[in-house]
């Protein structure tokens, strides 16, 4: 043992001509880069650490704002920003703490085109027909696509996956609503991912029309469901529920919402947990949550107030006469 710290000693110093012994240079760098390492590898570490102690930590009570901002007009006109790349070619994607699959959007200003669609699909639960949402928010058209399947990456490659819609009916009208009749949906950001593989010098292209998806949770803590086509309305009762929707790139700063997988469902037993998740989450992937309030003081929309007496609306008659006047449509479906 003696023989071998001489050998490693000798290799890594030498002696000056006053006798004394001196680090070689190469090993000053190589302890230079190793400090560097394990600098690198602490701050990963306590990184993790906080998160890890923000998702886990003990529920705080949380004061909502109240007061509401006037919305700004360039941000219902534009959904990008002026010099924001609306290429996604120009698009950088890095991993996050909690997934290599779903990644992080760089630049942030990205996701304003995003968040446009995600109040769309916002304004829908709060009451605004499909018509309304559409014109309200500056869409052409619906910002929607009926698709079967979305392909979404996995171990095994591209893997497609059975997503639903909701109805399309321009008329049509639904309130997702608490026992008191507060708006209870609130989205947030679960990552985004390119439809595209570089295999070699070769790329393969599985998303069709839309380079980048991202995956949004959906956290619909109702407990009734009210349904409006012109004179009818119907209340069914609910239960809360986290869903996953998946919205797809266009270009141009345009995105559309691809429908909501069909599995996973899960459900919401602790509101207080999952509402910090959510933040959590959303932080996580350079966004923040999408509800009520934010919509309110984005785009000054406000639920529109559900019908009269909607918590009695029970009958299976009124039911059946909305779900024929969905079907008869060109745009049918079924709530």
């Amino acid at each position: 043992m003696k023989k071998i710290w001489t050998i490693v000693l000798e290799n890594l110093t030498f002696r000056d001509l006053a006798g004394r012994r001196q680090p070689r240079a190469y090993a000053v760098l190589a302890g230079a880069i190793l400090a560097m390492l394990l600098l690198a590898v602490f701050i990963a570490l306590s990184n993790q650490w906080w998160l890890w102690r923000d998702v886990h930590a003990a529920p705080l009570a949380v004061s909502l704002p109240t007061e509401v901002i006037p919305p700004t007009p360039s941000l219902v006109e534009e959904q990008i920003p002026a010099g924001c790349p609306t290429d996604s070619g120009d698009w950088t994607l890095v991993p996050s703490y909690v997934s290599e699959t779903y990644q992080i959007i760089q630049p942030a200003c990205v996701y304003q085109g995003l968040e446009k669609t995600v109040a769309w699909a916002l304004a829908v639960r709060e009451g605004y027909s499909r018509a309304e949402a559409t014109e309200m928010l500056g869409f052409s058209r619906m910002p929607m696509r009926a698709l079967q399947e979305v392909n979404i990456p996995s171990d095994q490659g591209p893997l497609g996956v059975p997503v639903s819609f909701i109805p399309t009916n321009p008329y049509f009208t639904e309130w997702r609503l608490t026992e008191e009749g507060k708006p209870a949906v609130a989205y947030g950001l679960r990552g985004c991912f390119r439809t595209s593989t570089v295999v070699g010098n070769r790329l393969n292209t599985w998303g069709g029309d839309y380079p980048v998806v991202c995956l949004v949770a959906e956290d619909a803590i109702n407990t009734r469901i009210v349904y409006s086509l012109f004179d009818h309305v119907y209340t069914a009762s609910a239960v809360p529920m986290r869903s996953f929707l998946l919205f797809g790139y266009l270009g141009e700063g345009e995105w559309v919402w691809l429908g909501t997988q069909t599995d996973p469902w899960q459900p919401i037993t602790d509101l207080t947990a999952n509402a910090r998740d959510r933040l959590t989450m959303a932080s996580l992937y350079d966004s923040r949550p999408w509800d009520a309030i934010w919509l309110q003081n984005t785009y000054g929309l406000t639920m529109q107030p559900p019908p009269q007496g909607w918590q009695d609306m029970t009958s299976e008659y009124e039911k059946q006469t909305i779900l024929d006047g969905l079907s008869d449509g060109a745009e049918g479906g079924q709530p």
